[in-house]
Parts: structure tokens; C-alpha cells; sequence
């Protein structure tokens, strides 16, 4: 796997955590480029930014149809320009306080992607942005929904410096929230920059994205688990345990990854190697495919056991 990082991360304590931190970085952008371009989603919510749009130019809404035959404005994703300081004050707080709510692992309504700036036109940043949205899989074309949070923070482990470039390279700066941080991405003489989109990706390309939303399952389950310290959760190192167990160990349902994925942060990445969890392996999983899945096998390793599993990985 690709372990390159080139989006930038800063943590953030919880504590500092507001809308007004936010608001903030978001006035930067606007203040060092005079324009503001933020990237919002209604499918969850329709009509949520009705208001917010009646305070925009038409011309200052970038709608990106996401299917073949959409129309104007049927789409629930477009981007929005603000290049009027007042604009900004009459509606910064309020997309600030959805970009707040990635902070909370519990969310699942990501209404605000993102914001940044761009050196295009509304019509050329549409025109370049929905290019990359379609991808050629193994067998079939699929929409790529890689301006998610929730998927942009593993894309620099499955996707080059130049790839990832040709994703972000619209924008001249771009940034995001997610609950392990706030991250960006600046356009700074970038050597390998590649300006043509993405448009096929290899096997191992597509297994990797296939096993993010895997990924962020485990990573809100595990956020549940009281044995689990939440503080050291890394997602893109749950998407490489769970990209080892589909390889190495064969394990392929999504029950069982997911399983396999809180396991690891549970006991540690080599549980799966452990003499009692093989030994229970073996005696169910391997033995006996077609009454025990992993999840049902790994039930027979006890909460007494863990501890030793653990502290015998350790050593």
C-alpha cells in the first residue's frame, strides 16, 4: 500500500473545537484570495440551504450534476462562491457550524464538505470538478465520491502525489474537518502536478476504496468500546489492517472485516498470529467454514483471554 502523506494535518484538541476557530480559517481564504468557494451537500437534508442560496447571485451556485440527462440545479451538490465580505458574515457562521459537526465521530451528515479557493471560473471549475467524479473500476464505471471527508483522508495512502494532485488540483488551496483533525491541501508550485482527472483505477486501487466505508465503520464502533482508547485511533492504519485481512487472511465479508478491524485495535495488529486465537481459529473458522464465520469463531477467544493476547503481542 501507499503510505505517502501529502494533505496536510493539524489536530485539534476537542476543546478547541468552535465555530468561531472555524469561521476564522475560513476568513483567511477569503481574505488572501478575495473569494471563497465551499463545496455543499443537500442529499440528507434538501432544500437545508434554500435560505442561504436566496442570499447568492445565480451565477455564484455551481451546481455538479451527478447523473447523466440532470438538469440545472437537479443536483444536490454544488459549490458556492463568496466574494463579498458581507455575504461571508451573513452565512460563514452557519456553514461554520456544519463543518463543526465533523468534529463529532456520531455524525453522519457531512452537509459542508469543504472550502478553498480556485484559480478557474465558476463554469471552468465546474467543467474540470466534475470530471473527476467518475472513475473506471474493474468492471463498471462509478461515481468517486473523493471530496468526502470521510474518503479524502485515506486517499494519499491508495493514490500517488501526482494522482492526488490531479484530484485537488482545482483548487489552490483546500481544506476540511474530520474528527481526527483539520486537514489541507495548498497548490504550491507543485512539481507533479497532473492536471488530466483520474479516470481508471487498478485491483488494488479498488479494494482499497471498496474497504473505506469498512473503515469507517470500525472506526465509530470503536469509539464505542470502552477497552478501546479512542485517542489512538488512526483510520488509515484500521484501512490497512483491513486491507491485510482481506489479502492475507481471506477475509472477505463485511461482518467479519469489520470484526477483524476492531480486533486489531482491541488486541493489537497481530492478534490474528496469536497461538490461542489460531488455535480457535482452527478449531472453528478453518474447520467447520460452513457453520462459523471469523466474527463466530473469534467469540470463543474469552474477555479473559484478551489481556494475555495483548500483553504477549506487546512483548
Amino acid at each position: 500500500m501507499i503510505t505517502g502523506h501529502y494533505l496536510q494535518q493539524t489536530n485539534i484538541l476537542p476543546k478547541n473545537h468552535s465555530v468561531e476557530m472555524i469561521y476564522q480559517k475560513m476568513q483567511a481564504v477569503f481574505q488572501q484570495h478575495e473569494r471563497l468557494i465551499v463545496l455543499l451537500d443537500q442529499t440528507l437534508a434538501p432544500d437545508i440551504f434554500d435560505d442561504l442560496k436566496n442570499k447568492l447571485r445565480v451565477d455564484q451556485i455551481i451546481y455538479i450534476p451527478l447523473a447523466k440527462g440532470n438538469g440545472y440545479k437537479d443536483t444536490n451538490l454544488f459549490f458556492i462562491e463568496i466574494i463579498d465580505n458581507k455575504i461571508l458574515n451573513d452565512i460563514g457562521f452557519e456553514l461554520a457550524e456544519h463543518l463543526l459537526k465533523h468534529c463529532d465521530v456520531a455524525n453522519d451528515r457531512y452537509l459542508v464538505h469543504g472550502f478553498g479557493c480556485s484559480s478557474y471560473d465558476n463554469d471552468e471549475l465546474n467543467r474540470k470538478f466534475k470530471t473527476s467524479l467518475v472513475l473506471q473500476d474493474i468492471e463498471s464505471k462509478i461515481l468517486f465520491r473523493w471530496y468526502d471527508p470521510r474518503v479524502m483522508i485515506y486517499l494519499d495512502q491508495i493514490f500517488n502525489e501526482s494522482q492526488m494532485n490531479s484530484l485537488l488540483g482545482n483548487f489552490t488551496q483546500w481544506h476540511f474537518f474530520h474528527p481526527t483533525g483539520y486537514y489541507r491541501w495548498e497548490n504550491i508550485e507543485q512539481n507533479k502536478l497532473q492536471r488530466k482527472a483520474i479516470n481508471k483505477i487498478n485491483a488494488q486501487q479498488s479494494l482499497q476504496l471498496d474497504l473505506i466505508e469498512i473503515s469507517n465503520m470500525v472506526f465509530r464502533k470503536a469509539h464505542e468500546l470502552e477497552q478501546i482508547d479512542s485517542h489512538n485511533l488512526i483510520p488509515q492504519n484500521i484501512l490497512k489492517n483491513l486491507y491485510q485481512a482481506h489479502e492475507q487472511y481471506h477475509i472477505k465479508k463485511y461482518i467479519d472485516l469489520v470484526s477483524y478491524g476492531l480486533y486489531a485495535e482491541l488486541l493489537g495488529q497481530g492478534f490474528i498470529q496469536h497461538p490461542h486465537v489460531v488455535n480457535v481459529l482452527e478449531q472453528y473458522w478453518n474447520t467447520e467454514p460452513e457453520n462459523y464465520n471469523f466474527t463466530e469463531a473469534m467469540n470463543f477467544v474469552t474477555e479473559d483471554a484478551w489481556a494475555l493476547i495483548k500483553t504477549e503481542i506487546i512483548e
